[in-house]
């Protein structure tokens, strides 16, 4: 038998169903079907309340619409519900760059950093800086 984790919400979901789940989000995402992306990312936030990740989701769609202050409004929201989320701290950050909030923007990302220095999230956070430093982020 795997040990498969399993997260605990108004049911009981195996992670890799609700990995499975959010990559339908973001395939419609990639084509262009953002209400389809919606409705799959707020049902599993709907799913899985005490997770942050689907909220990032729904940050990152809104981030693809250029839509970038409610974008920032859903990374905050997941970081609200998990403080220590790295994931939702260099989106904020991200998104911060992408309203001319530079120096708000380059402190989360910092911030996002830290929490995880090692991992994946910590490594976007940097790709950003390193981007913003050499101006390839503006729009």
């Amino acid at each position: 038998m795997s040990d498969v984790e399993i997260l605990h919400g108004l049911v009981d979901l195996p992670q890799p169903e609700a990995a499975l789940l959010l990559e339908s989000g973001y395939l419609y995402m990639e084509m262009g079907k953002a209400s389809e992306a919606a409705e799959v990312f707020g049902g599993v936030a709907a799913l899985l309340p005490h997770s942050d990740v689907p909220l990032v989701a729904l940050g990152n769609l809104e981030f693809s619409q250029g839509r970038f202050q409610r974008a920032l409004k859903h990374h905050q929201d997941a970081l609200k519900l998990k403080p220590a989320s790295a994931l939702a701290q260099a989106h904020v950050g991200e998104a911060l760059l992408w309203l001319k909030k530079t120096e708000e923007g380059k402190a989360a990302l910092g911030k996002a950093i830290a929490m995880d220095p090692a991992g994946a999230s910590a490594q976007f956070a940097q790709a950003l800086l390193d981007a913003h430093q050499q101006g390839a982020l503006a729009r």
